[in-house]
C-alpha cells in the first residue's frame, strides 16, 4: 500500500470491511464499480498506478456511510443523488479553496452576496443550494454541525460560512441536494454539505503555491503541511496551512476605475438626480439648483472634476447645475476581498483490544480580512437637512466625500475583520455483538468575529464646516457655512479629527452530543434489513456586540450596513430511526423518521419529519430511484432574538406619490429618498416546513460510460421572511389612499382593516405638510417618511423544481494516454414564490439564472497530467429587464427598446502537472483562462456595471505549486 494511502480499518471497527460471501455482495454489480471509477479514477491520475488485480479476482468492498443516510452501504448511489468531490478534483479543476469549488456546482442555483457588496460580513461566503436561501443548507464537518457565522447575512438571518474550511484538511466533500431533515434535522431543507476530513494518513506532504492575476493585484500564497503516522493500534493525522491573497480594488481594473463611462457603454452615474458617488456639492434649496463651485475649486481636489448635470431617462435633473463630482470614487471598492488565513487540524484514533476505538478531532481557523464598499466616509452637513446660511441669506443642502489624499492613504477607508473558529470533538466506537456498530460523540464549536470599520463623526463635521447653530429662520437651523473650508481639501490631521474607527464583535457557539447505532436487524430472502438509530442533544447560541457609539442616546457615528443587536441561546433534542429493506434482490426500500425539539426561554417547539426512498435495479447496469422527504427549519436565531437593528435605506414614498397623482413609478427625487429603518426579532415565529421529492435513474451504458438524470421538486410552507420595506410602503399607500398604483393592479389589503392598522403603524411620518425636519413643505401633504419598522414573519410559500443531468466517460488506455470526461447540467424549471396566502404566485424563473453547466476533460500520460474545466452560468437579466431601455444623454431615438437578457458567461480553468520524481511534483493553474472580466450591462448605471454575482471582475489568475511527499 502506498505510504500516503489511508489505512484499512481493522475488522472489528464500525467501518468493518465485508466480503461478498459474508454479506451477499459477491455479485456486486457493474453499477457500483463503474460509479466508483467515474467518481474517483479521473481525479486520481497519478504517475504511479496501483498494480492491477489478478484476473477474475473478486475485490472486497468497504461499506461506507454516504451523506443522506446513516446506514452503511456498499453502493455509492442511493435513492437520492449525492455528489462527491475530492480534494484532488478541486485542485485539478483549478479552484483555490473549498468555497470556490462548491459554488461552481450546478446544484447551487441561487446567488449570494458578491465581495463587492458584503458590507459587514466581508470574510464570509454562504451557499444558496437549490435557490432556497443560504440558511437552508446544512453544513457538516464529519457529520457534525458547526457554529453559524456570528454576524447575520444581510443583517437578517444566520448562515454557515464555507470560507473557513482549510482545503489541506479535506479528503472529500459529499453534497446531498435534496431534503435531509429526516436524517439530520433542521436547516437541511435544500440539502446537506458534509466535509469529510483526512484521517489515517501515513507520511507527510508539503505544498507550496503562489500566484497572481494578469490584470494586476490579487497576489496569493498557500503553504500547507499534511502528515500522519500509524501504528498497530493507533493513527494520527495532522496538518497546518497558511494562505492568503491581496485585496483587488476596482482601481486596479481600468474598465471599472472611472465612474465617467461613455454614454454609449454605461449610463453615466453622475447624471443621476442625486449621484451615488459623491464629490463636493452645494444645493440651493430655494432656487432648486446646484451652486456652481468657485473658479478652480474642483481642480484643488484629486479626481473631482467639475460636472454639469444633464438628467437621465429623458428627464431634466432634479437639481441642475454644476458640482465637483468624483470620477474615480469606485476605485476604492474591493472587487475581491483580501485575507490572511492560518489553520490547523488533527485527528487521533486508538484501537483497544476489545474492538473499541477512541478518537479525538480538533481544528482551528484564524483569519484577518479586509474589504471596502462605498458605505462610509461620505457625509451630509446637518445630517442631510436643509439649513439657513447666515453669510449668504440662502438655504442649502450640502454633502461631501472624503478623498484618499485628504486621508493620507487608502487604509482609513478599509473594513477589517479578525476571525477565529474552532471545533473540538471526541468519541468512542464499538460493536454490539456481531450485527451492530455504535458510535458516541461529544463536541463543541465556537466562532468569533471582530469587525473594524471607518466612521464619520457627524458632530465634529458640522462643527468644522458650519460652526455653532445661531438660531432658526422659518423653521430652519441657522449656521454660518465656511465655504472656504467646504470647497478646499482638508489636511490628514483634520481628516483624523473628523473620523474614527468603530469596533463591533459577534460570537456563536454550539455544544452537541450524539449516540448512533447501525447494523443489520435480520435476514430476508433478498438480504439483510439495515437499521440506524440516533439520539442527539445539544445547545447553541449567539451574541452580537455592536459598537455602543453607533446607536442609542450616545450615538456618535454610523456603522456601515446598519447596527444589529441581539443574542440568545436554545437547546435541542432529537431521536431518529432509519431502515433499509431489501424487498427483492433488485428492489430496496428505505424509510426514516426523526423527532426534533427546540427549547429556549420564550418557546418550545417540536417537529417530526420522515422520508421514503426506492432503489430498483431491473438489470445490473441500471438503477431507477426516487425519494420523498418532509423537511423543516427551526426559526433562525437572529429572526427570533434580534433586539434592535437600525440603518437607513432609500425607497419610493408611494403613499405621497399616489396622493399627489404622480404615479405609478414614483421615482422623482422628492418621492425617492433615504429614511431610517428599524428591525427586531419575532419570538412568535413558527418553524418553516416543506416537502422535497426526486425521481431519476443511473445507467452504466458501457463499461466506462455512465449517465444519470434526476427530476427534483421542493416546497417551503410558512416561510419566514422579513416584511420587505418596499412592500410595507406599497401596502401603506393602498391602506391610506384606497387604490393601487395602476388601475390594473389588484388591491392586496382592505383599508380600515386590522391588517392596515398594523401596516400603517410600521411607518412613522412627520406631521402632514412638513418634511422630516419639521419644516413646512407642500411636497409632503401626508408627511414625509421618517422611519419604517420591519421584522420577520411566517408568510411566504416557496417552490423550486428542476432537472439534473450528469455524464461520465473514461476512454480505455491508449498510446496517447488516459482520457476522462465529466459533464453536469442543471435546469431550474420552477422558481415560484407567494408573498402571503392572499397574494398571487410570483413566477421568478425568467427573472433569474435558469441553467447551469460544468464540464471537465482530464488527460494523463506517464508523469504528465492536465485538466480543462468549463463552467457556464445561464443568461441573466439586464438591469431593468423587460422594460423600455433608458434614454441616454444626447440620445435622439425615443423608440422603446426592451431590455433583455445578458450573455451567458463561460469560464475556463486549465491545470497541468508533472511528476518530477517519486516524491516531487509541480502543478500549474490558470483560472479564467480566457480572461473574461470586463463585460458590462449596457443599462446598469451603478457599480459594478453588471450582475456582480454572475460576472467575474478578477480576470485571469495564474499560480504554480510544488508538492513534495516524504516518509
Amino acid at each position: 500500500m502506498s505510504q500516503h494511502q489511508n489505512r484499512k480499518p481493522n475488522q472489528g471497527h464500525a467501518s468493518q470491511q465485508i466480503t461478498g460471501r459474508s454479506r451477499g455482495f459477491a455479485h456486486r454489480n457493474v453499477l457500483t464499480a463503474a460509479t466508483l471509477a467515474a467518481l474517483y479514477l479521473p481525479l486520481l491520475a497519478q504517475a504511479q498506478d496501483a498494480a492491477p488485480a489478478a484476473a477474475g479476482e473478486v475485490k472486497a468492498i468497504d461499506k461506507i456511510t454516504v451523506t443522506g443516510s446513516r446506514i452503511k452501504r456498499a453502493e455509492i448511489e442511493g435513492p437520492a443523488p449525492v455528489t462527491v468531490i475530492t480534494t484532488e478534483q478541486i485542485k485539478r479543476e483549478g479552484f483555490a479553496n473549498v468555497y470556490e469549488a462548491l459554488s461552481s456546482l450546478t446544484e447551487v442555483t441561487g446567488s449570494v452576496q458578491a465581495d463587492v457588496n458584503k458590507g459587514p460580513t466581508p470574510n464570509a461566503s454562504p451557499l444558496n443550494l437549490r435557490n432556497l436561501g443560504p440558511g437552508r443548507t446544512l453544513l457538516l464537518i464529519d457529520g457534525r454541525r458547526v457554529a453559524d457565522y456570528p454576524l447575520p447575512y444581510e443583517g437578517r438571518g444566520n448562515f454557515a460560512n464555507f470560507n473557513n474550511i482549510p482545503m489541506s484538511a479535506v479528503e472529500r466533500i459529499e453534497v446531498l441536494a435534496s431534503g435531509g431533515s429526516a436524517i439530520y434535522g433542521s436547516d437541511a431543507m435544500a440539502g446537506v454539505i458534509n466535509i469529510i476530513m483526512k484521517k489515517n494518513f501515513n507520511g507527510d506532504e508539503v505544498r507550496i503555491k503562489g500566484g497572481t492575476t494578469t490584470r494586476g493585484g490579487g497576489d496569493s500564497y498557500d503553504l500547507s503541511w499534511t502528515g500522519g503516522r500509524t501504528g498497530d493500534k493507533w493513527s494520527a493525522t495532522y496538518g497546518v496551512q497558511l494562505s492568503g491573497r491581496e485585496t483587488i480594488f476596482a482601481g486596479q481594473r481600468g474598465f471599472l476605475a472611472s465612474d465617467l463611462e461613455p454614454a454609449a457603454t454605461v449610463k453615466p452615474l453622475v447624471n443621476d438626480p442625486w449621484p451615488w458617488v459623491w464629490g463636493v456639492e452645494l444645493i440651493d434649496t430655494g432656487a432648486r439648483r446646484r451652486v456652481t463651485p468657485p473658479a478652480g475649486a474642483c481642480d484643488r481636489f484629486q479626481d473631482l472634476p467639475q460636472h454639469n448635470f444633464l438628467g437621465n431617462d429623458g428627464n431634466a435633473p432634479e437639481f441642475p447645475g454644476y458640482s465637483c463630482s468624483q470620477s474615480r470614487g469606485n476605485s476604492l471598492w474591493s472587487l475581491r476581498n483580501g485575507s490572511d488565513n492560518r489553520s490547523g487540524f488533527g485527528n487521533f484514533t486508538y484501537d483497544f483490544d476489545n474492538g473499541m476505538q477512541a478518537w479525538v478531532s480538533a481544528s482551528l481557523w484564524d483569519s484577518d480580512g479586509e474589504s471596502r464598499q462605498d458605505e462610509a466616509l461620505r457625509f451630509e452637513l446637518n445630517r442631510g437637512g436643509a439649513f439657513y446660511d447666515q453669510n449668504t441669506g440662502r438655504s442649502y443642502q450640502a454633502r461631501r466625500a472624503f478623498t484618499v489624499p485628504e486621508a493620507g492613504s487608502r487604509d482609513p477607508f478599509l473594513f477589517n475583520t479578525s476571525e477565529r473558529s474552532w471545533d473540538l470533538a471526541a468519541g468512542l466506537r464499538g460493536r454490539f455483538g456481531e450485527r451492530f456498530n455504535w458510535d458516541a460523540t461529544v463536541g463543541r464549536t465556537e466562532y468569533k468575529v471582530d469587525f473594524s470599520f471607518p466612521g464619520m463623526l457627524q458632530g465634529a463635521v458640522d462643527s468644522y464646516f458650519l460652526g455653532p447653530q445661531l438660531g432658526t429662520n422659518n423653521g430652519l437651523p441657522v449656521y454660518a457655512l465656511d465655504q472656504g473650508k467646504f470647497w478646499s481639501p482638508m489636511t490628514p490631521d483634520t481628516f483624523r479629527q473628523l473620523t474614527t474607527r468603530g469596533k463591533s464583535s459577534a460570537e456563536s457557539w454550539m455544544n452537541q452530543a450524539q449516540f448512533a447505532v447501525t447494523g443489520d436487524l435480520f435476514e430476508l430472502p433478498a438480504g439483510p434489513v439495515g437499521f440506524a438509530g440516533v439520539i442527539e442533544a445539544g445547545s447553541q447560541g449567539y451574541r452580537l456586540d455592536p459598537d455602543p457609539l453607533t446607536f442609542g442616546p450616545n450615538k456618535l457615528y454610523d456603522q456601515p450596513g446598519g447596527t444589529n443587536q441581539g443574542g440568545g441561546d436554545r437547546k435541542r433534542y432529537a431521536v431518529g430511526v432509519e431502515f433499509k429493506v431489501p424487498v427483492f434482490k433488485t428492489l430496496n426500500v428505505t424509510t426514516a423518521g426523526r423527532f426534533d425539539r427546540y427549547d429556549d426561554d420564550a418557546r418550545k417547539e417540536s417537529n417530526f419529519t420522515w422520508n421514503a426512498g426506492i432503489e430498483w435495479r431491473p438489470i445490473q447496469s441500471l438503477l431507477v430511484r426516487g425519494a420523498y422527504n418532509t423537511t423543516f427549519r427551526a426559526p433562525d436565531m437572529h429572526y427570533l432574538f434580534a433586539t434592535s437593528g437600525t440603518g437607513t435605506q432609500e425607497d419610493s414614498d408611494v403613499a405621497t406619490c399616489i396622493n399627489r397623482g404622480l404615479g405609478p413609478d414614483c421615482s422623482s427625487q422628492a418621492l425617492y429618498y433615504r429614511h431610517n429603518i428599524a428591525r427586531t426579532g419575532n419570538l412568535k415565529l413558527d418553524s418553516e416546513t416543506g416537502k422535497s421529492w426526486s425521481a431519476g435513474l443511473v445507467w452504466d451504458a458501457a463499461e466506462n460510460l455512465s449517465f444519470s438524470a434526476d427530476y427534483w421538486h421542493m416546497t417551503i410552507d410558512n416561510q419566514v421572511r422579513d416584511f420587505d420595506i418596499a412592500d410595507i410602503l406599497d401596502l401603506e399607500s393602498q391602506c391610506r389612499n384606497g387604490r393601487t398604483r395602476r388601475a390594473s393592479d389588484r388591491m392586496q389589503v382592505t383599508p380600515g382593516s386590522s391588517t392596515c392598522q398594523d401596516i400603517v403603524s410600521r411607518v412613522t411620518r412627520s406631521a402632514p405638510g412638513t418634511n422630516s425636519f419639521g419644516v413646512a413643505d407642500p411636497n409632503y401633504p401626508i408627511g414625509q417618511v421618517v422611519s419604517v419598522f420591519s421584522g420577520p414573519i411566517n408568510i411566504a410559500y416557496r417552490e423550486v423544481a428542476g432537472v439534473d443531468l450528469t455524464a461520465r466517460y473514461k476512454i480505455p488506455e491508449t498510446r496517447f494516454g488516459d482520457f476522462s470526461f465529466q459533464f453536469n447540467y442543471t435546469n431550474q424549471l420552477k422558481n415560484n414564490e407567494q408573498r402571503d396566502p392572499g397574494s398571487p404566485m410570483q413566477e421568478n424563473r425568467d427573472k433569474e439564472v435558469r441553467t447551469f453547466a460544468r464540464a471537465s476533460a482530464s488527460w494523463s500520460r506517464g508523469p504528465w497530467n492536465a485538466t480543462l474545466f468549463a463552467n457556464r452560468i445561464g443568461h441573466v437579466n439586464g438591469d431593468g429587464y423587460n422594460e423600455c431601455a433608458p434614454i441616454l444623454p444626447g440620445q435622439t431615438d425615443t423608440t422603446c427598446h426592451m431590455v433583455g437578457k445578458l450573455k451567458a458567461p463561460v469560464y475556463f480553468n486549465l491545470t497541468a502537472g508533472y511528476q518530477l520524481t517519486e516524491q516531487a511534483r509541480v502543478n500549474l493553474y490558470i483560472d479564467n483562462l480566457l480572461d473574461e472580466a470586463d463585460y458590462k450591462d449596457p443599462y446598469k448605471k451603478f457599480f459594478a456595471y453588471a450582475n456582480e454575482r454572475v460576472f467575474s471582475r478578477v480576470g485571469r489568475e495564474i499560480s504554480a505549486e510544488f508538492v513534495y511527499k516524504f516518509d
